[in-house]
């Protein structure tokens, strides 16, 4: 199992892609979402917001639910961030869940 502190760095990394985002990409991604990180087998959650092509991490969960959540045991969010496993293939072995809208989902497949 994975850390606390290496999915911590994961994260991190993957917010900073979200901010080299080129204008054109970014114009297709929503003004406003919330957005729930979740590793169960750590008991770790995170909460960020996309405000207007930032993402900012919050310190507390917002009081509705999030716009996009998405969870993963900790060693499959490390084989993605490490390539040794693609994002569409552990989603579609359901190694990752991931709720959000339609809309959402296609914005986001953008990014990731």
């Amino acid at each position: 199992m994975a850390t606390v502190e290496e999915v911590d760095a994961v994260l991190w990394g993957l917010l900073d892609r979200f901010g080299e985002v080129d204008e054109d990409v970014r114009a297709l991604l929503p003004n406003r979402r919330t957005i729930e990180a979740r590793c169960p087998d750590l008991d770790y959650v995170r909460h960020a917001e996309w405000r207007r092509g930032e993402l900012i991490v919050l310190e507390e969960a917002p009081p509705r639910r999030a716009d996009i959540r998405i969870s993963m045991l900790s060693d499959d969010l490390l084989a993605v961030a490490n390539g040794e496993l693609t994002f569409s293939r552990a989603y579609a072995s359901n190694r990752v869940r991931l709720d959000a809208s339609m809309t959402d989902l296609l914005r986001l497949r953008a990014v990731l």
